[in-house]
């Protein structure tokens, strides 16, 4: 039993990684599931015994992407040498650099959110409500520590991300690099702590 759920995983890995190879090639719309299963070595019939459909292989694809930038912006809570500004300042950083780099590296990504029809899977709603829950963590924590003074931390992440958009998937919003972003972010973030630390 073992061996079959090992190999079903391993024949799933697969199926995910030809789809990522071609949606990163040649874009999430102009690749059918039949070229995915000739990468494989299949016939889209079998192929359909793993997933649903392409959304689907998109949707798995997407959310190993958006579980990766996760898993970046918890690490900074096991950082023992940062006070709680230094992580609301790491947090923020790494989002802009972790959410640059999955674009820079697969740049169809933001293609594959939805396909052309709307039927494909919307997780940004799902990433940014994820991300806003850990940054109301880093606040309630300053609170905690008597580092910041904030009344509601779920409200204040919300207005943080308002703040901070443009630095999330830059691409998406300028042409510039992110050694030209990195300054600007610092200026955002040194506002937002005025804003936040105790006095």
């Amino acid at each position: 039993m073992a061996s079959t759920l090992k190999s079903v995983d391993d024949v799933r890995r697969r199926i995910l990684d030809a789809a990522g190879g071609r949606f990163s090639q040649y874009g999430y719309g102009k690749t059918n599931v039949a070229e995915i299963a000739a990468d494989c070595r299949m016939s889209p019939g079998n192929l359909y015994r793993y997933f649903k459909n392409k959304a689907d292989i998109a949707e798995v694809i997407m959310r190993e992407a958006m579980d990766q930038v996760l898993n970046e912006l918890r690490s900074v809570f096991a950082l023992p040498h940062l006070t709680i500004t230094g992580q609301f300042r790491e947090f923020v950083l790494r989002e802009l650099h972790f959410t640059f780099e999955q674009l820079e590296t697969y740049p169809t990504l933001q293609e594959q959110v939805r396909d052309p029809q709307g039927k494909g899977p919307m997780l940004a709603q799902e990433y940014l409500s994820q991300s806003r829950g850990l940054l109301a963590e880093i606040l309630k924590a300053g609170v905690a520590a008597g580092e910041f003074t904030v009344e509601d931390p779920d409200a204040a992440a919300s207005y943080i991300q308002d703040a901070t958009f443009r630095f999330r998937y830059p691409q998406l919003h300028n042409p510039c690099d992110v050694r030209e972003l990195e300054p600007h972010l610092e200026g955002v973030i040194q506002l937002l702590l005025t804003g936040l630390q105790k006095r």
